[in-house]
């Protein structure tokens, strides 16, 4: 009765009434706590070879405050899960950058030969454990061509982005980029084809992680056209960063945003339950890559919004006015932490080197409990309804963070870490 009901009410209820913000609710705790599980890195260190390893992950988080899980599907632009259109990372590749790259390939690809879904696992586990699953899909994250003597481009990078070299960003000279571009309508139905996949999976929703990797517009023809025909000026003398590219690019990246809506919309309609959309943002940046998030919460899109910092963490602003933005429409404003301070990761050159014992590998610096939960005061003093981490490296902090009470500690180190 209760799902016969639900779809009379997608029949008769315009969408933008029907579909408002409906932001997953906090667990264990008074605030939301939102994880990000990048798909790849626990694969290329060998932490998971197994669907039990998977199930493991999730199943460590099920005493934490831990509310939604989010479960990257795309590194570069291939995928991680069993697929007929989309090429698995590492699949097919003559050589592998670092050790681990083969490994991460390798067990891909037995996951797949085996008919086990790393998706569909980690989306049953978290549903057994009370926990919600989000597809998270970076949004640009392919690799350049040459580097890394040109090996890591064909691990990461898919036919798609290797077949197109048309579709790729343009500096104002024509100089053909690394990532594709957003203006293209091929590149936003292959981005939306990854997500149609996902959604096969009984996942509670999608995440677009706009900070994996900027940007999403250069000078393409498309681009060049708009520009000219809004301002009546050739817009390669206008630099990357002037706000008249702003509504040109937003334009793009809202029908990319609708349509994905629009595919969770259609999800609905056969399980009968809300399915989520959240986005990651640059606080400072959102309008420079095509996010008009005004109008993505206007029009109720949105259950949950990551506002960060794009770069490595301990940064600090005032999430107040993306507070006081999303109010009208019920989502959910998440502090995005970044919460690793320093380093960068293992190139295949160093790798080479550590392999023969002629380095140590390098360790990060990381944000700790401490630090979180100090930091999680101020943002909750300041209007803030949770906590997104990316890259956490402080487990007990999944168990405190939701309870921690709003203030203000002007004491805060932000550049202490843990080693």
């Amino acid at each position: 009765m209760k799902a016969s009901f639900l779809l009379f009410l997608i029949a008769v209820i315009p969408a933008k009434m029907l579909f408002a913000a409906e932001p997953p609710g906090p667990r264990h705790g008074d605030k939301l706590i939102i994880v990000n599980d990048d798909g790849f890195s626990q694969f290329h260190s060998g932490r998971y070879r197994t669907a039990a390893d998977l199930r493991d992950r999730v199943g460590s988080l099920a005493d934490t405050q831990v509310a939604v899980f989010e479960w990257c599907i795309v590194a570069g632009s291939r995928v991680n899960f069993s697929s007929p259109v989309h090429e698995l990372i590492g699949e097919g590749v003559p050589a592998y950058p670092r050790r681990g790259d083969q490994l991460a390939a390798e067990t891909l690809m037995r996951f797949r030969d085996e008919g086990a879904d790393t998706l569909q696992i980690v989306a049953d586990a978290c549903r057994e454990d009370g926990i919600e699953c989000y597809a998270s899909m970076r949004m640009n994250g392919d690799y350049s061509a040459k580097a890394w003597d040109g090996l890591i481009a064909p691990f990461f990078n898919s036919d798609f982005w290797a077949g197109h070299p048309g579709f790729r960003q343009k500096t104002a000279g024509g100089l053909e980029q690394t990532r594709l571009s957003y203006a293209y309508p091929e590149v936003r139905e292959f981005k939306l084809s990854i997500l149609r996949e996902a959604l096969e999976r009984d996942i509670d929703g999608i995440n677009l992680d706009f900070h994996r990797h900027p940007n999403f517009f250069g000078y393409e023809d498309p681009m060049l056209k708009a520009f000219t025909d809004r301002y009546g000026e050739d817009g390669r003398e206008a630099p990357l960063d002037d706000p008249r590219w702003e509504p040109l690019r937003a334009a793009h990246m809202t029908e990319f945003v609708r349509e994905t809506r629009r595919l969770l919309d259609e999800a609905l309609k056969n399980r009968g339950r809300h399915l989520g959309l959240s986005v990651r943002v640059d606080w400072q940046k959102y309008r420079t890559w095509g996010c008009d998030l005004e109008t993505w919460l206007s029009e109720g899109w949105l259950d949950y919004l990551v506002v960060g910092q794009y770069g490595l963490g301990g940064y600090e602003f005032d999430i107040s006015p993306f507070v006081a933005m999303a109010k009208p429409s019920g989502c959910a404003v998440l502090f995005g932490e970044e919460c690793i301070l320093d380093g960068h990761d293992t190139t295949a050159a160093e790798d080479k080197l550590i392999a023969a014992g002629k380095l140590e590998k390098p360790r990060r610096g990381t944000l700790s409990q401490s630090d979180l939960e100090r930091r999680a005061a101020r943002w909750y003093a300041d209007g803030a309804d949770g906590v997104h981490l990316f890259n956490p490296g402080a487990p007990g902090a999944l168990k405190t963070l939701g309870s921690v009470k709003p203030g203000t500690d002007e004491a805060v180190d932000t550049r202490r870490w843990e080693k």
